[in-house]
């Protein structure tokens, strides 16, 4: 491990959160060696703020050319990562300070099994920035992901590099659901460890995939499910909520549970004003 990730970003048409993104990866200098941005041909300003940012950031690396879709820009930018972890930050969403930090030091510990997946906390911003929520997110459980829970939110996470493309990568055919089918790869061919920092924001905002496509996640997520389980719909449901009450349960006792209760109070923005 050497103390550095790569980041990858996968942006179209994002330019009115673009350059957040760039600086909450530039924020966690000394600990990002490049900043792998692949642009699916925005026609949105988009072009101009990496142009103009990578002027004075040489860490950033940016290409713009029409693709097909986010699994297929996260493939090219994967195949240009050179160290041993990367870190998935979506073009809308952005770093913690020091975020990537935390989840560097955990991976770093001297281990005979590293981690194939190392994942913290993660917040919940608005389009100005604002918080809106906070997820303390429990411990891993392959199982309760499986049927229930997407415990990696990827803007809070890093993944090893070697065993992401000895699994084949993103599956390019998904459009919504890569996240969910690349950890359930990974969790089966090692370990995902937990770190109890707030690592990333993710952000909630009329324009995002989240909000347009909601019925393409449920049609994905339970075909990935019943790929895996061979179950039927209606075991399937059963499952989902057996285990839905597991997770519950796991996060009481792991003290997640008053960071949804509470709720945010408004009061912090997320902003950034390093170059």
């Amino acid at each position: 491990m050497t103390g550095t990730v790569c980041v990858i970003t996968p942006s179209f048409n994002a330019g009115p959160h673009l350059l957040t993104c760039l600086k909450s990866v530039a924020a966690q200098a000394p600990h990002v060696a490049r900043h792998i941005v692949m642009d699916g041909g925005s026609t949105d300003g988009s072009i101009e703020v990496m142009r103009s940012y990578a002027r004075e950031n040489p860490r950033v690396h940016w290409v713009s050319e029409r693709d097909g879709g986010q699994s297929q820009a996260l493939n090219k930018a994967l195949n240009l990562v050179n160290t041993d972890y990367f870190g998935w930050l979506n073009a809308d969403d952005c770093y913690l300070p020091y975020g990537l930090a935390a989840l560097i030091g955990a991976a770093a510990r001297p281990s005979t099994d590293p981690p194939v997946v190392v994942y913290g906390d993660y917040k919940v911003i608005d389009s100005g920035g604002r918080v809106i929520k906070r997820r303390r997110q429990p411990s891993f459980n392959y199982w309760d992901c499986l049927y229930s829970y997407l415990t990696v939110q990827n803007c809070a996470a890093m993944f090893h590099t070697n065993t992401c493309r000895a699994c084949g990568g993103f599956n390019d055919s998904l459009r919504f659901c890569m996240d969910y089918d690349l950890i359930l790869r990974l969790a089966r061919a090692g370990r995902v460890k937990h770190v109890r920092e707030y690592v990333g924001c993710f952000r909630r905002h009329v324009g995002a995939k989240t909000s347009q496509i909601p019925q393409v996640c449920e049609s994905e997520t339970n075909a990935i499910r019943a790929a895996i389980s061979g179950l039927s719909g209606r075991q399937l449901r059963w499952r989902y909520w057996a285990r839905k009450s597991r997770v519950l349960l796991r996060m009481a006792v792991e003290g997640c549970i008053g960071s949804r209760l509470l709720g945010a109070g408004g009061e912090e923005i997320i902003t950034f004003e390093t170059r």
